[in-house]
């Protein structure tokens, strides 16, 4: 359950961090990954947490299912408009 809270955590964050910015999708990937490594590293000095690779492979995938959502729902209504137009 815990892999699944990082996923949608993050997927959340690049979300959110899209709509207010509108980053190219390397610039975000990058500065989320510093974010999930950052923070795995405080949790790692912390005596009740743990770091975990895992958490960071699920940081990352939550934000790899916003873009692919996100171009999904691109293509999507790209199709339906001319589909429409016709």
């Amino acid at each position: 359950m815990d892999k699944v809270g990082h996923l949608g955590s993050f997927f959340c964050l690049s979300y959110l961090t899209f709509l207010a910015f509108k980053p190219r999708w390397q610039y975000l990937a990058i500065t989320l990954a510093s974010y999930a490594i950052f923070i795995e590293l405080v949790q790692s000095t912390l005596p009740y947490r743990s770091a975990s690779v895992g958490d960071f492979i699920a940081d990352m995938a939550g934000v790899l299912l916003f873009y692919l959502s996100h171009w999904g729902y691109l293509r999507y209504f790209r199709a339906a408009k001319l589909t429409e137009s016709k």
